[in-house]
């Protein structure tokens, strides 16, 4: 079982995504559950003198009992759902190219449970935020993201959502084409944490004040 402090739990489809390089989560606060399916017979060396090396606290293999359509989508789903009982803060992630997954994301979503789907394991977007960034070349143009940080910390901003469904409403329409459940999600997460806005019990949206604009 997992230590309490984990912050991100993975879980993948390694019928779908066969390629897992377990060296990137080494360092991570992360628990990896990689769920094999029952053809699966043989796993690299290197992958599991890794997973030998993490130990049990880091790493879960899951071996399917029986073959079937979706029994392997199934099983991750239910492991998932357990985690999430237990771990309710923290974040989740799918990696699979498998689009099926995408209705259970948006009914955790609806839960409160932060889920992302990635179609590769380097992909974690944990793990960009880890790696050193490069020098950039002159000044890079804002992304959507950052644009909306800014707007919703404006305090004359006459448009800032005051309720939750108002709000996710708001982030998909400024994420444009990049919009998907998962990414209105990361992105509302990603303003809770940088202490953007807060929101209440009662789905109430509060802006913190941030220094450029107090009064």
């Amino acid at each position: 079982m997992p230590p309490e402090a984990v912050e991100h739990f993975v879980f993948v489809d390694f019928e779908n995504v066969p390629s897992v390089d377990l060296s990137l989560v080494a360092t991570q606060s992360v628990h990896v559950t990689l769920l094999v399916g029952k053809t699966q017979r043989k796993l690299d060396t290197a992958l599991v003198g890794r997973m030998l090396q993490l130990g049990k606290d880091k790493v879960a293999l899951i071996e399917m009992g029986a073959s079937g359509r979706n029994a392997l989508d199934f099983t991750l789903a239910f492991y998932l759902g357990q985690s999430a009982l237990r771990h309710p803060a923290a974040h989740y992630y799918i990696v699979s190219k498998d689009k099926d997954f995408d209705p259970l994301i948006s009914h955790l979503y609806i839960q409160e449970v932060m889920v992302t789907r990635v179609a590769s394991f380097d992909a974690l977007p944990f793990l960009a935020r880890s790696k050193k960034p490069a020098t950039p070349v002159g000044k890079p143009a804002p992304d959507k993201r950052t644009k909306l940080i800014a707007r919703l910390q404006h305090p004359e901003n006459p448009a800032r959502p005051s309720t939750r469904k108002a709000l996710l409403a708001h982030i998909k329409t400024a994420l444009g084409k990049e919009s998907t459940d998962a990414k209105v999600a990361e992105t509302l997460r990603e303003l809770q944490e940088k202490n953007v806005l807060a929101i209440d019990t009662k789905d109430v949206v509060s802006y913190v004040p941030t220094p450029r604009y107090k009064s």
